[in-house]
C-alpha cells in the first residue's frame, strides 16, 4: 500500500511539475507577446473625409525608447469624453489576414456607426519592418458612448484568436493609456502602458504596406500571392497558366521602339492611341492584356494583395505580348505599369498630395526584371474638361475610376504619382486641345525620342 502511495504521490509531482513547467511557458509566451507589442510602430493611416487630413504615429512605453508621452490633447476625441480602440489582426498567414482585414473593416463601417470613425493602422516592429507589418483600425468614437466597447467585444469576439484588440484612455495627468483585453468570456484587461509620441518615421508603415501588399517589382513575388490564393480562388491558376504560356516565347530583345501612353480615364487615350496606331503603322496593346479579361470581376472584388498580384501578372502577360509584337513593327501600349503604380499609390497612401513619398522614392522605381518602354507619355486635361468627357461616355466601370470622379483630392494623387515615376518617367502633354493637334504633338516627341523617320 506504501508503495502504490508512493507511486501515486511521485505521479501526482510530476503531473504538476509539467502543469507548472506549460504554466511558466504560457506565461513567458505572453510576457514576450507584451514585449513585441510594446516595441511596436503604429501608423493610423489620413483620411480626409473623416476629417483626418494626416497620419500620425505613435507607439506604447519600453526601457528602450526616450520618446515624450503622448498628450490627450493631441487626440481631441479623448480629450471631448470620447472613446478610441484599435484592432490589429495578428493572422501570420498573409491571404488569411488581407481577407480578414477587408471583411473587419467592412463589419466595422457598417455596424459601429453614429459618430464612430474607422481608420486604418498599420504597425511594425522597427528592426523588421516588411517581417512584423500588420494591418487593422482605429475605431474612434467622439459621443461619449460607455457601451461602445462592449459592443466592439462582442462585434470581434469570433475573430479573438486572429485579432488584438486595444482601448485608449486619458490619464490623470494628461497623458494617454494603451490597455490590451482579453476577449476571452466577460474580456479582462491583460496590460496597460503609455502611448508615446512618434514623427514621421523612415520607413513609413504606409510605404511598407505598399510594398509589401499593393505594388510588386519582381514577377516572382507576385506569383508567389497568386499560388497560395489558388487553393480558395481556382481562376489564380488560370492566370499563371496564361503567364507561363506567354512567356515561352518572350524574346527581350526589341527590334523596334515601344510606346505607351498613359493618364486618368477620359483624358483621350484610346482616341490617341487608334491615332497612333494608324500614323506610324503601328501595333496596340492594351493593359492589362484582354486575355485575363474573364477573371477581372473576381480579382477586383478581393483584398488589395490578391487584386494588386493579379494585375502585376497581367503587365508580365502584357509584357510577353508587346515584346513578340515589338520585332515586326513599332508598338503602342494604353496603360502599362505606370499606371499600375500610381493607381495603387494614390489608393494607399490617404489624404492628399504632400502624403505622398518624396520624389525620387525607390517606390517610384521602375521593377527590373520587367520590359521596359522606349517612352512614356501622361496626356492631362483640366478637371472641368474630365467632367464633360466623362458625361459623354457615362459612368466608369471600375471603383478605382468611380473615386476619380467624386474626390478631387484621388485625382491629384493619381496625376502626381504619375509625374513622379523614374526610370522611366513621364512627359506630359496637354490634352484639352483639338484630337488633331495633340496627335501632332505626340507625334513630334515619338520622332525626336525615337528616332523614327518622318
Amino acid at each position: 500500500m506504501w508503495s502504490s502511495f508512493r507511486l501515486h504521490s511521485h505521479s501526482l509531482c510530476k503531473r504538476q511539475a509539467a502543469r507548472f513547467k506549460a504554466l511558466l511557458v504560457n506565461m513567458s509566451s505572453l510576457n514576450q507577446g507584451c514585449e513585441n507589442w510594446r516595441s511596436r510602430l503604429f501608423a493610423v493611416d489620413a483620411n480626409t473625409s473623416l476629417g483626418i487630413p494626416d497620419p500620425f504615429y505613435f507607439t506604447c512605453a519600453n526601457s528602450s525608447h526616450h520618446l515624450p508621452s503622448l498628450n490627450a490633447q493631441e487626440w481631441p476625441v479623448l480629450a471631448q469624453g470620447g472613446s478610441a480602440h484599435s484592432v490589429c489582426i495578428t493572422t501570420p498567414q498573409r491571404i488569411s489576414a488581407a481577407r480578414l482585414q477587408k471583411a473587419l473593416g467592412q463589419k466595422l463601417t457598417q455596424e459601429v456607426q453614429g459618430g464612430c470613425k474607422v481608420l486604418r493602422l498599420l504597425s511594425y516592429q522597427p528592426q523588421d519592418p516588411y517581417g512584423s507589418l500588420q494591418g487593422g483600425f482605429l475605431v474612434l468614437n467622439a459621443l461619449s458612448c460607455p457601451s461602445i466597447q462592449a459592443k466592439l467585444q462582442d462585434l470581434l469576439g469570433e475573430y479573438k484568436q486572429h485579432i488584438r484588440f486595444c482601448s485608449y484612455q486619458a490619464g490623470t495627468e494628461g497623458g494617454i493609456w494603451q490597455c490590451l483585453w482579453d476577449l476571452n468570456g466577460e474580456g479582462k484587461e491583460i496590460e496597460r502602458c503609455r502611448v508615446l509620441k512618434v514623427e514621421v518615421p523612415d520607413p513609413s508603415p504606409l510605404v511598407v504596406n505598399i510594398k509589401k501588399s499593393a505594388l510588386f517589382y519582381k514577377l516572382e513575388a507576385a506569383c508567389s500571392v497568386l499560388q497560395e490564393c489558388s487553393t480558395i480562388i481556382p481562376e489564380a491558376s488560370e492566370v499563371l497558366k496564361l503567364l507561363k504560356d506567354a512567356r515561352k516565347t518572350v524574346n527581350s530583345e526589341k527590334k523596334f521602339p515601344v510606346i505607351v501612353i498613359e493618364g486618368l480615364d477620359a483624358t483621350g487615350k484610346s482616341t490617341l492611341t487608334e491615332s497612333l496606331k494608324y500614323s506610324l503603322r503601328a501595333e496596340l496593346l492594351k493593359s492589362p492584356p484582354e486575355c485575363i479579361s474573364p477573371w477581372r470581376k473576381t480579382f477586383d472584388t478581393e483584398p488589395t494583395l490578391l487584386r494588386r498580384a493579379y494585375y502585376a501578372v497581367g503587365n508580365y502577360i502584357g509584357a510577353a505580348q508587346i515584346a513578340e509584337a515589338a520585332q515586326m513593327s513599332t508598338v503602342i501600349v494604353d496603360r502599362y505599369w505606370h499606371s499600375t503604380a500610381a493607381y495603387s499609390i494614390g489608393t494607399e497612401i490617404g489624404g492628399g498630395v504632400p502624403n505622398l513619398p518624396e520624389y525620387h522614392h525607390e517606390i517610384y522605381q521602375w521593377p527590373s526584371d520587367l520590359l521596359k518602354p522606349d517612352l512614356v507619355i501622361l496626356l492631362t486635361v483640366s478637371d472641368e474638361e474630365r467632367l464633360v468627357r466623362i458625361r459623354k461616355r457615362g459612368l466608369a466601370e471600375t471603383v478605382e475610376e468611380k473615386e476619380l470622379e467624386s474626390n478631387r483630392m484621388f485625382r491629384q494623387k493619381i496625376e502626381e504619382a504619375y509625374m513622379r515615376m523614374e526610370n522611366p518617367g513621364c512627359i506630359v502633354v496637354d490634352a484639352s486641345a483639338s484630337k488633331e493637334t495633340v496627335l501632332q504633338h505626340v507625334l513630334s516627341i515619338i520622332y525626336r525620342h525615337c528616332a523614327l523617320a518622318l
